[in-house]
């Protein structure tokens, strides 16, 4: 092959890839019969991967929304053990016992009595007879 021939071919490539942007561009490729008879196969295809991306970006959504939820309940957790050991500490009877010396109260050494009393006594008081 001679080199004119080689340019040709060349420029063959050149003009064929350039036409075939500027008819994309230009949007002459739709007027193809072979793209017209398929035209509702290519916007099923078209809305399907339109699905596909907006169900990335729900996916993506859902994976931060969980990590930041799943830090927050790490936060409250911790919170929690503090709280229950501070209501232990305040609960032990010693801590009990000085807060009520403040009101001016003191524990009972006395255990407490149970008065019981029989059903016509429990009604007489009620004032049912």
């Amino acid at each position: 092959m001679s080199k004119a021939n080689k340019n040709k071919k060349d420029e063959k490539k050149k003009g064929g890839f350039a036409r075939g942007v500027n008819a994309l561009l230009s949007g002459k490729f739709l007027t193809r019969e072979y793209v017209q008879s398929n035209l509702p196969f290519i916007f099923f295809i078209v809305a399907i991967m339109v699905c596909y991306i907006a169900y990335g970006y729900y996916a993506e959504n859902n994976m931060k929304e969980m990590v930041s939820s799943e830090a927050e309940l790490q936060e409250l957790k911790s919170r929690n053990l503090a709280v229950q050991a501070k209501l232990g500490k305040l609960r032990a009877q010693s801590t009990v016992e000085e807060s009520i010396k403040e009101l001016g109260l003191h524990e009972s050494t006395t255990p407490p009595t149970i008065i019981r009393l029989s059903k016509a006594e429990n009604l007489s008081i009620l004032g049912i007879e």
